[in-house]
């Protein structure tokens, strides 16, 4: 938790299910929809609980030169 704000955790898989590092060392870029995200030094990507719902697309680029694609079909995580 941060700010009082909650966040949920998710990770990139490769085809053999094995951990892409998104940290900034690692990565060309991420982008979400589009939008250029700035990486930094976590290897997953911390999700908003309370994000509205809906398909969230993310490309990252590798510095090795790996391409993936994700999508992220959301719903909110209720909130006590």
């Amino acid at each position: 938790m941060n700010n009082g704000i909650m966040y949920a955790e998710f990770e990139l898989l490769d085809k053999d299910g094995v951990r892409v590092s998104l940290a900034a060392d690692n990565v060309e870029y991420i982008k979400q929809d589009g939008v250029t995200l700035t990486p930094d030094d976590q290897e997953t990507l911390w999700f908003n609980v309370v994000k509205s719902a809906g398909q969230y697309v993310f490309e990252v680029k590798t510095k090795a030169g790996g391409q993936y694609l994700a999508i992220l079909d959301w719903k909110p995580i209720p909130m006590p």
